[in-house]
């Protein structure tokens, strides 16, 4: 199913009831409820399409060159969402990665270039570095956005193969709520969507920063009734070390000094003002998940809502939610990897930068 322009300008008339507070008798009280242990998502195995949904930042950079390498996974489109750096920079930045990495052959739409309600929300250009893959100036390429919105492309893709396409939300996530607020028999058509998420370390609430970029976005996508996959709280297993970077540097080819360009004051950031042992990719970990899904060890189903009030935490994800009247859990939502393989996902990594 294809969306015209007079559809989709009708759409906009949904956000008001769409982002309505949800009825008291659902209401959230108190976080008591732990998610129940899944040892598998049976709809990540065998994945054959997906669309990347991203904000072009250093990590994303990773996760991009990951999927555009595989030869089981066909990348229909990459849609351009809020999030890391101004949107202008991001279109650019994904321009240029399908210029460099697949000759301009993969369709790049715009989407809205800003949260659904306009608000502002925190940039990330302390890790990201100005233009978005650190300190590296990208360059303006051949290759042009493709014509469609990034709403209605989703919808046509998913809906010309259902049950099909998983959607791998990179970033904030205006695009995908858009296009379900248009359509939405896409959350019964799409595979799955595998979105980057929080820390989660069981009931009560974690900061995304994904979330913050849209709270009211995540909320949609959240209520949408789509099969979520997230990434949780990994630390070091989604984690590059400089010992990882230095076996990279042999690599020797476009793609890993592509990385290393791009990725060498992420390392630097992370590890002397964060204190870490190396530089977290939760983006790349999420195209792991759908490239080796062997790579997640354990989810937890859970329910999982956002805030949208909260003066210090809007867009924190909530966890582990109960019924007002009645203290009955909250039915699970979301299957979140809560344990994972860090061999697979630095195989993953090191085997995409070597091709």
């Amino acid at each position: 199913m294809s969306l015209d322009r007079r559809q989709f300008l009708a759409g906009g008339a949904l956000l008001a009831s769409a982002l309505m507070p949800l009825d008291r008798s659902r209401a959230q009280t108190a976080w008591t409820v732990l998610g129940q242990p899944v040892a598998s998502v049976p709809w990540l195995r065998d994945v054959r399409r997906v669309i990347i949904d991203t904000d072009p930042g250093t990590d994303d950079l990773l996760a991009i060159i990951m999927m555009l390498g595989s030869t089981r996974i066909t990348t229909e489109a990459i849609t351009v969402t809020p999030g890391n750096i101004g949107y202008e920079q991001e279109v650019r930045n994904t321009l240029f990665l399908v210029q460099t990495l697949k000759n301009g052959t993969i369709p790049v739409h715009r989407g809205i270039d800003h949260p659904l309600l306009g608000r502002s929300y925190p940039a990330a250009g302390f890790i990201h570095g100005r233009y978005g893959f650190g300190d590296m100036v990208v360059p303006e390429v051949a290759l042009k956005p493709a014509p469609d919105h990034a709403a209605l492309a989703i919808s046509r893709i998913v809906s010309a193969h259902p049950g099909e396409v998983v959607l791998l939300a990179l970033g904030g996530l205006s695009n995908i709520a858009l296009a379900l607020l248009l359509d939405p028999s896409i959350a019964r058509k799409a595979r799955g969507i595998v979105i980057v998420g929080g820390r989660y370390e069981g009931i009560g609430t974690s900061v995304s920063f994904n979330a913050m970029v849209d709270p009211e976005a995540a909320d949609i996508v959240l209520r949408s009734g789509l099969p979520i996959a997230m990434t949780g709280s990994l630390g070091e297993t989604e984690m590059l070390t400089q010992a990882d970077f230095d076996q990279i540097a042999t690599f020797g080819t476009a793609k890993s000094a592509l990385f290393l360009k791009s990725n060498a004051e992420r390392l630097k950031f992370e590890t002397e003002k964060r204190h870490k042992p190396g530089a977290t990719y939760a983006d790349p970990f999420a195209a792991t998940m759908v490239l080796e899904p062997s790579v997640a060890l354990q989810f937890e189903a859970v329910h999982v809502a956002v805030e949208l009030s909260g003066t210090e935490t809007r867009g924190s994800y909530v966890f582990g939610g109960t019924h007002i009247y009645t203290g009955d859990a909250l039915p699970a939502n979301v299957a979140i990897c809560t344990r994972a393989s860090h061999e697979i996902f630095r195989d993953t990594v090191f085997q995409a930068l070597r091709a």
